[in-house]
């Protein structure tokens, strides 16, 4: 089965999308006579052309895979179209005749899965994230003074004398502080927090809701881990000490997304734990 392919003048280095679309339509693949080509060569100049970014490599290697898949097809007999070209049944097959390298088996498949994709109207790939918005939706390092401002009202609150508690309902406090201390010492040791009691959650949100703070089992995990980022303690030494993750490391760049365009010496030396 022949698979190697004939490009027309191959399209310069930065070509704009005319360029490539003049290249497209001029392709013609080895083993694929004119007449059978032609019935798919205006799609296919389409599909390649919204399949990726408009690179010329890109579009070489994606219109000669598609060219070869086609010369695959005509020599089985089989009829030439988009639909049947980018097939499940026609991508299978074309696969199992494959014989170059591991790598270059791998690359064909990724172009091809890509074409498919792209033909059913299916997202290849997530859209890339606008700068910042990846660090937008991170639980930002801003609400620890929250969580603290909730903390110290709890333990105004446990700590008035019974004179001057009145019928305040001190339950809240209590379960909010249990909630926090759990949290803490999960973090410490490098371990999941343990869920306290459906009720004493409740009580314990309760009561940060009534100070102002929405807290959610990962606002809290999140905070108590920003605790540990910012503590005195070299993020390098902390990492093995209390078991932190990547994903927890994550949780720094919102702290990172404030700093300065050249972070000054003074901020260079907390980051070496000076």
């Amino acid at each position: 089965m022949p698979t190697d392919t004939h490009p027309a003048a191959a399209p310069r280095l930065g070509a704009d999308r005319a360029e490539l679309e003049e290249f497209l339509l001029a392709y013609r693949p080895t083993g694929v006579p004119d007449e059978a080509w032609t019935s798919v060569h205006g799609e296919a100049t389409r599909l390649v052309l919204d399949a990726g970014e408009l690179t010329r490599l890109r579009v070489e290697k994606d219109i000669q895979v598609l060219g070869a898949v086609a010369a695959h097809l005509l020599d089985r007999g089989r009829l030439l179209t988009l639909d049947e070209l980018l097939s499940e049944t026609t991508l299978l097959s074309y696969d199992a005749t494959l014989t170059a390298s591991r790598k270059t088996r791998e690359n064909k498949r990724g172009i091809l899965r890509r074409l498919q994709s792209v033909h059913h109207g299916v997202p290849w790939r997530q859209a890339r994230r606008s700068d910042g918005e990846r660090v937008a939706s991170l639980i930002s390092h801003n609400l620890v003074p929250h969580l603290h401002r909730v903390e110290l009202a709890a333990r105004d609150l446990l700590s008035l004398p019974a004179a001057r508690r009145g019928d305040v309902d001190q339950t809240g406090a209590t379960d909010f502080l249990e909630a926090l201390d759990r949290a803490r010492a999960a973090r410490v040791a490098g371990r999941k927090t343990t869920s306290p009691e459906a009720s004493t959650w409740r009580r314990a949100r309760a009561f940060a809701r009534e100070h102002g703070m929405d807290m959610t089992v990962p606002v809290l995990r999140a905070l108590v881990t920003h605790e540990l980022l910012t503590a005195e303690t070299p993020v390098a030494t902390a990492i093995g000490r209390h078991g932190l993750t990547r994903r927890d490391l994550d949780l720094a760049l919102t702290s990172a997304a404030e700093l300065p365009k050249l972070p000054g010496e003074d901020v260079r030396a907390l980051l070496r734990g000076i």
